[in-house]
């Protein structure tokens, strides 16, 4: 009898605890900032020494650091492969690992001293593994079974946050499309300059993709060279650059008059 008690009183708390979660992150409709909150209530609730929130980026494949909790700024400019060290195994696999010496898991990456345990959970979207919830401590065998039911459980809001900012950011990204196409359609609806045209398009590009450097080439009349006609912040030993050979002439001359367009990706996003 006095254990169901005892389990009913720490499944109470556990509720409590969740439900404490929940209006933290309820008060904040940004999403970086509500994984913040949930990550903090993590370190606090696990009574860790430090935590973070790795998100896997679908663009370069690896697992980058979004948020984290007592952690050196080095941290944040880790990048790890997918079964890379404690995070990544969890990511690749789906499950969570609880490790009670970290001196002795081969899978281990150090991000900063003194850390002994770490505990581990998948961040789950639609069946999927999008980024693993982490904390540290800096003592041995730091985490319960019970510890890790509830990393779980705050896991899931954790979660929705991440499924809500991917469909943000797919609207956004739709709606910037569809700017970009206004633009385009317009200028070359207002203009007869195939030169003007060009530069818009070379613009919108570059911004739709967030790069640093957009550039697009024609092929010539005789179709032997790509000759530069129009780029978005290109320096000046790109434009200076040599006509580019058409490689593929025999190929290409048999098909409609082609065109290169080239982005170049920035180190934002």
């Amino acid at each position: 009898m006095s254990d169901d008690l005892a389990e009913l009183k720490a499944r109470h708390e556990r509720l409590r605890l969740l439900y404490q979660v929940s209006n933290v992150i309820h008060s904040t409709l940004e999403p970086r900032e509500a994984l913040k909150l949930i990550l903090g209530e993590a370190v606090r609730l696990m009574r860790a020494s430090s935590g973070s929130v790795a998100l896997f980026n679908p663009t370069t494949g690896f697992l980058e650091i979004g948020v984290s909790h007592g952690l050196p700024l080095s941290a944040s400019r880790l990048k790890l492969r997918l079964g890379e060290g404690v995070t990544g195994w969890v990511a690749r696999t789906g499950k969570p690992a609880r490790v009670g010496d970290v001196s002795h898991d081969p899978r281990y990456i150090a991000l900063r001293k003194n850390v002994r345990s770490e505990l581990a959970v998948p961040l789950e979207v639609n069946g999927e593994v999008r980024g693993v919830l982490n904390v540290d401590s800096d003592r041995l065998n730091a985490f319960s079974a019970e510890d890790q039911e509830l990393l779980q459980e705050l896991a899931l809001p954790a979660a929705k946050v991440i499924h809500n900012t991917w469909l943000y950011e797919q609207l956004r990204l739709k709606a910037r499309l569809f700017e970009s196409l206004v633009s385009v359609g317009q200028t070359i609806n207002s203009t007869l300059n195939l030169d003007d045209a060009l530069k818009v398009i070379t613009r919108e590009a570059c911004q739709l993709m967030a790069g640093k450097m957009s550039a697009l080439l024609l092929l010539d009349g005789n179709r032997e060279w790509l000759d530069l006609r129009a780029s978005c912040g290109a320096g000046e030993a790109y434009l200076n650059k040599p006509r580019v050979k058409n490689q593929s002439r025999l190929k290409m001359c048999r098909r409609p008059r082609a065109t290169r367009t080239s982005i170049s990706r920035g180190a934002k996003g």
